[in-house]
Protein backbone atom coordinates (compact mmCIF):
# COMPACT_ATOMS: atom_id res chain seq x y z
CA UNK A 1 0.00 0.00 0.00
CA UNK A 2 1.39 3.40 -1.00
CA UNK A 3 2.01 6.05 1.66
CA UNK A 4 2.77 9.72 1.31
CA UNK A 5 6.28 10.74 2.35
CA UNK A 6 8.02 14.08 2.68
CA UNK A 7 11.57 14.36 1.39
CA UNK A 8 14.00 17.20 1.92
CA UNK A 9 17.44 17.57 0.45
CA UNK A 10 20.30 20.02 0.97
CA UNK A 11 22.62 20.94 -1.89
CA UNK A 12 25.88 22.69 -0.96
CA UNK A 13 28.47 24.59 -2.96
CA UNK A 14 25.92 25.95 -5.38
CA UNK A 15 26.31 29.25 -7.20
CA UNK A 16 23.17 31.39 -7.23
CA UNK A 17 20.75 29.64 -9.57
CA UNK A 18 19.74 31.47 -12.72
CA UNK A 19 16.10 32.48 -13.19
CA UNK A 20 15.68 29.59 -15.63
CA UNK A 21 17.01 27.05 -13.11
CA UNK A 22 14.77 28.49 -10.39
CA UNK A 23 11.76 28.17 -12.70
CA UNK A 24 12.67 24.52 -13.31
CA UNK A 25 13.22 23.90 -9.59
CA UNK A 26 9.76 25.27 -8.82
CA UNK A 27 8.29 22.70 -11.21
CA UNK A 28 10.55 19.84 -10.18
CA UNK A 29 9.86 17.96 -8.00
CA UNK A 30 6.82 20.11 -7.24
CA UNK A 31 7.66 21.19 -3.70
CA UNK A 32 9.28 24.18 -2.09
CA UNK A 33 12.77 25.56 -2.33
CA UNK A 34 15.00 28.07 -0.56
CA UNK A 35 18.44 29.27 -1.59
CA UNK A 36 20.82 30.82 0.94
CA UNK A 37 23.33 32.85 -1.03
CA UNK A 38 25.61 33.46 1.97
CA UNK A 39 26.10 29.70 2.43
CA UNK A 40 25.68 28.78 -1.25
CA UNK A 41 23.11 26.23 -0.10
CA UNK A 42 19.82 25.09 -1.62
CA UNK A 43 17.00 23.39 0.30
CA UNK A 44 14.31 21.41 -1.53
CA UNK A 45 11.23 19.85 0.11
CA UNK A 46 8.64 17.77 -1.70
CA UNK A 47 6.17 14.91 -1.29
CA UNK A 48 6.34 11.47 -2.91
CA UNK A 49 4.45 8.20 -2.82
CA UNK A 50 6.08 4.89 -1.86
CA UNK A 51 5.09 1.78 0.11
CA UNK A 52 7.94 1.92 2.66
CA UNK A 53 10.83 4.08 3.84
CA UNK A 54 13.21 1.56 2.25
CA UNK A 55 11.66 2.46 -1.11
CA UNK A 56 11.00 6.17 -0.43
CA UNK A 57 14.56 7.10 0.62
CA UNK A 58 16.39 5.88 -2.51
CA UNK A 59 13.55 7.21 -4.67
CA UNK A 60 13.95 10.63 -3.04
CA UNK A 61 17.72 10.52 -3.54
CA UNK A 62 17.43 9.55 -7.20
CA UNK A 63 14.77 12.20 -7.83
CA UNK A 64 16.90 14.93 -6.26
CA UNK A 65 20.24 13.80 -7.69
CA UNK A 66 19.03 13.06 -11.20
CA UNK A 67 16.82 16.12 -11.52
CA UNK A 68 19.42 18.52 -10.16
CA UNK A 69 22.15 17.02 -12.33
CA UNK A 70 19.98 17.55 -15.42
CA UNK A 71 19.14 21.14 -14.43
CA UNK A 72 22.61 22.17 -13.32
CA UNK A 73 24.54 20.32 -15.99
CA UNK A 74 26.90 18.87 -13.37
CA UNK A 75 26.94 16.57 -10.34
CA UNK A 76 25.12 18.27 -7.45
CA UNK A 77 26.81 18.24 -4.03
CA UNK A 78 23.98 16.64 -2.00
CA UNK A 79 24.88 16.97 1.67
CA UNK A 80 21.64 16.11 3.37
CA UNK A 81 18.60 13.93 2.81
CA UNK A 82 15.67 13.52 5.19
CA UNK A 83 12.64 11.34 4.46
CA UNK A 84 9.71 10.95 6.83
CA UNK A 85 6.04 10.14 6.53
CA UNK A 86 3.87 13.06 5.50
CA UNK A 87 1.88 12.49 8.69
CA UNK A 88 5.01 12.85 10.84
CA UNK A 89 6.16 15.91 8.87
CA UNK A 90 2.76 17.55 9.43
CA UNK A 91 2.86 16.74 13.16
CA UNK A 92 6.38 18.22 13.47
CA UNK A 93 5.28 21.38 11.66
CA UNK A 94 2.15 21.81 13.77
CA UNK A 95 3.84 20.95 17.08
CA UNK A 96 7.57 21.63 16.76
CA UNK A 97 9.94 20.28 19.34
CA UNK A 98 10.77 22.93 21.93
CA UNK A 99 14.31 24.32 21.71
CA UNK A 100 16.35 26.71 23.78
CA UNK A 101 16.91 29.79 21.61
CA UNK A 102 19.26 32.75 21.70
CA UNK A 103 19.37 36.19 20.13
CA UNK A 104 22.43 38.43 19.95
CA UNK A 105 22.10 39.39 23.63
CA UNK A 106 22.06 35.80 24.91
CA UNK A 107 24.79 34.74 22.48
CA UNK A 108 26.93 37.67 23.68
CA UNK A 109 26.54 36.52 27.29
CA UNK A 110 27.41 32.94 26.32
CA UNK A 111 30.53 34.04 24.42
CA UNK A 112 31.57 36.78 26.86
CA UNK A 113 31.51 39.52 24.21
CA UNK A 114 29.30 42.45 23.23
CA UNK A 115 26.19 42.20 21.07
CA UNK A 116 28.05 44.17 18.41
CA UNK A 117 30.81 41.54 18.39
CA UNK A 118 28.21 38.79 17.95
CA UNK A 119 26.79 40.71 14.98
CA UNK A 120 30.31 40.90 13.51
CA UNK A 121 30.83 37.17 14.02
CA UNK A 122 27.44 36.45 12.47
CA UNK A 123 28.37 38.46 9.41
CA UNK A 124 31.94 37.33 8.93
CA UNK A 125 33.01 34.19 10.81
CA UNK A 126 32.60 31.09 8.63
CA UNK A 127 31.97 28.81 11.62
CA UNK A 128 29.43 31.01 13.38
CA UNK A 129 26.05 29.24 13.44
CA UNK A 130 23.36 30.13 10.97
CA UNK A 131 20.22 31.67 12.41
CA UNK A 132 17.18 29.41 12.40
CA UNK A 133 14.94 32.43 11.96
CA UNK A 134 14.57 36.16 12.32
CA UNK A 135 12.29 38.29 14.48
CA UNK A 136 12.00 42.05 14.93
CA UNK A 137 14.91 42.02 17.40
CA UNK A 138 17.18 40.22 14.90
CA UNK A 139 18.39 36.70 14.16
CA UNK A 140 17.56 33.74 16.40
CA UNK A 141 19.99 30.85 16.97
CA UNK A 142 19.70 27.54 18.76
CA UNK A 143 21.50 27.61 22.09
CA UNK A 144 23.23 24.34 21.20
CA UNK A 145 24.73 25.83 18.03
CA UNK A 146 26.07 28.89 19.88
CA UNK A 147 27.46 26.71 22.68
CA UNK A 148 29.13 24.43 20.15
CA UNK A 149 30.69 27.45 18.43
CA UNK A 150 31.92 28.76 21.81
CA UNK A 151 33.81 25.50 22.46
CA UNK A 152 35.74 25.58 19.19
CA UNK A 153 36.15 29.36 18.72
CA UNK A 154 39.80 30.48 18.55
CA UNK A 155 39.70 33.71 20.55
CA UNK A 156 43.42 34.46 20.40
CA UNK A 157 43.95 38.19 19.75
CA UNK A 158 45.34 39.66 16.54
CA UNK A 159 44.91 38.85 12.91
CA UNK A 160 44.83 35.22 11.84
CA UNK A 161 47.64 33.91 9.69
CA UNK A 162 46.63 33.03 6.19
CA UNK A 163 48.13 29.75 5.00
Amino acid sequence: MEKEWQASVIVDDLDPPTDEVIDELWRFPGGTLRYEERWRRLYLVWRLMAPTLAVAAPQAFETAHGGLKAMLGREPELTGLHVTTAEQANAEREHPQEQELMGYREAAAELGVSRQRVAQLDGSHPDFPRPIGRVGAGPVFTAASVQSFAKRWDRSPGRRRVA
